[in-house]
């Protein structure tokens, strides 16, 4: 594996990991029907049962599927909400090979195994998955939460598969969160499945209005565990569909939320810069 491909693959790997075999939606028996559990009412629910955290810290393993390309990382993510997000990978000996820390205007990423690093904009991120993201939507998915930064027009619900569906055509990013000399953004139509006993999302569909149709990002959850007095998503599944298909499971385990956290990152002297 090239050096460039491999310094790719671990950024790609960590960004992605913030966004959630595939995780296929379990019968269940809806509680009342659909005409009961209208779009405001189920909003509301989902809201209400959404996780609550201050800070988060986890293990994880992580696989990647990229055509016959399979690459397996583990390692721990540390959250504080809407604020930061920091990731540690430990492929092999518990010896770490590199480390990421998001903010909510840059990206930080250093290799020790090439003794490289970047720091940048969201840009980059947006180049490797072929599309818009910011930090509030990654921090979003990584935990099964609404994008709470956009507002809803133009909404239905339904039942699909013994789950509750809710298809939202219209998302924008509320004014308040739009950044000084922001160009404006994007619309956003989504998707959201939630499981009819405890109205967590069980799978997410993501696309740009406009995108070409073969042009979507899915995301599963499965396995809901309780941490700490909530419910918390230990396995998911993201699939990104775009000029490949990409495939990305990851477990989490010893999760822990509100415990006081370190975010430390330092880059060293003679560290080469990558994406000069």
């Amino acid at each position: 594996m090239s050096r460039k491909i491999q310094h790719i693959l671990l950024l790609f790997a960590a960004l992605v990991l913030m966004l959630s075999p595939a995780c296929k939606s379990k019968k269940q028996v809806l509680k009342r029907s659909i005409n009961e559990y209208g779009f405001d009412f189920l909003y509301d629910q989902m809201l209400k049962n959404q996780l609550q955290f201050n800070t988060l810290n986890s293990k994880f393993t992580l696989r990647y599927e990229e055509g016959k390309k399979v690459t397996n990382l583990k390692g721990q993510i540390r959250i504080a909400q809407d604020s930061l997000i920091w990731i540690s990978f430990s492929p092999a000996l518990g010896i770490e090979a590199a480390r990421v820390l998001l903010s909510k205007d840059s990206v930080l990423f250093i290799n020790r195994l090439n003794k490289t690093y970047f720091t940048g904009a969201y840009n980059l991120i947006d180049s490797l998955l072929n599309t818009t993201i910011d930090y509030n939507l990654l921090e979003s998915m990584l935990v099964g939460n609404d994008l709470s930064q956009y507002d809803i027009n133009k909404y239905k619900s339904s039942v699909d598969g013994g789950l509750y569906n809710m298809t939202i055509r219209e998302r924008r990013k509320i004014k308040r969160y739009i950044k000084s000399g922001e160009i404006d953004t994007r619309v956003l139509v989504q998707q959201i499945w939630l499981d009819p006993d405890n109205f967590r999302m069980r799978r997410i569909n993501l696309k740009e209005k406009g995108e070409e149709e073969d042009n979507a990002l899915q995301v599963f959850y499965d396995d809901y565990v309780p941490v700490d007095g909530e419910l918390f998503p230990s396995k998911v599944h993201i699939q990104i569909n775009s000029k490949k298909t990409i495939h990305i499971d990851v477990e989490f385990n010893k999760t822990h939320l509100n415990e006081e956290q370190s975010f430390p990152f330092s880059i060293p002297v003679k560290y080469d810069k990558l994406f000069n």
